[in-house]
């Protein structure tokens, strides 16, 4: 019921007829919420649980960007030199080696040819070569070469006969104790390569033995296997 601001007892019901106030209509208070109690705390000398961080989207190679597996510029979706795949940023790309009928691709296969200054010390100690002649080079460059086709050869250009080997060891600062064709590398039926020397001048070995490999013919190769050729060079296959 409404009841006079100044406590007055009225019987109207919109003005006080004592003072001439209106009248206030009580509002209903809201009921009591119930008690909660807070959450319990964490105890002391002991950390709150970690929240799990946000996933983290993966790194997106920047268009023009070099290549993560061998520094190659990128000219277009797939490694000119390695074949990573930029779109999917992912290596083992073969091209033109995709699956057909269900068979799996050809394993890749391809080199690095550096100039190893033990290899070259160790022609020296042998007197296989005269440090006053012939001096290491001065800049020792790592070179990637993938391995297509049915050969490839190592050696060194030749212009009076037109021919310039796929693995070319010539040149201004090129080992000098490298043959024109001095070995080459074979394509097996089952995917996997091996090397010939057909007879150069200085011989050829693998994984640092002594001997020479035999001339004319082909012997396997494996994954990690090191060519030794020339003065100074290495040959380092690897494959996938």
């Amino acid at each position: 019921m409404p009841s006079c601001p100044s406590g007055h007892h009225s019987t109207a019901t919109d003005f006080c007829d004592t003072c001439g106030l209106r009248l206030q209509a009580h509002s209903p208070s809201p009921p009591p919420q119930p008690y909660r109690p807070p959450p319990p705390e964490a105890p002391a000398g002991r950390p709150a649980p970690p929240r799990a961080p946000a996933p983290r989207r993966p790194p997106v190679a920047p268009r023009g960007g070099p290549c993560p597996e061998c520094s190659t510029s990128r000219t277009g979706r797939f490694c000119e030199e390695c074949g990573y795949d930029f779109a999917s940023q992912s290596g083992s790309h073969t091209r033109g080696g995709s699956e057909q009928d269900g068979a799996p691709a050809a394993p890749r296969w391809r080199v690095i040819v550096v100039a190893d200054p033990a290899y070259y010390q160790y022609m020296v100690d042998r007197g296989m070569l005269d440090p006053a002649q012939i001096a290491f080079p001065s800049v020792n460059k790592q070179r990637r070469v993938s391995l297509k086709g049915d050969r490839v050869h190592i050696g060194r250009r030749s212009a009076s006969r037109g021919f310039t080997p796929e693995i070319d060891l010539g040149g201004p600062k090129g080992d000098p104790a490298i043959s024109h064709i001095h070995a080459i590398l074979v394509a097996q039926p089952d995917g996997t390569w091996s090397i010939v020397d057909p007879g150069s001048t200085n011989g050829t070995m693998i994984n640092g033995t002594a001997n020479m490999i035999p001339r004319k013919v082909e012997v396997p190769l494996y994954d990690s296997d090191r060519i030794y050729v020339g003065a100074w060079t290495v040959i380092i296959v690897q494959k996938g």
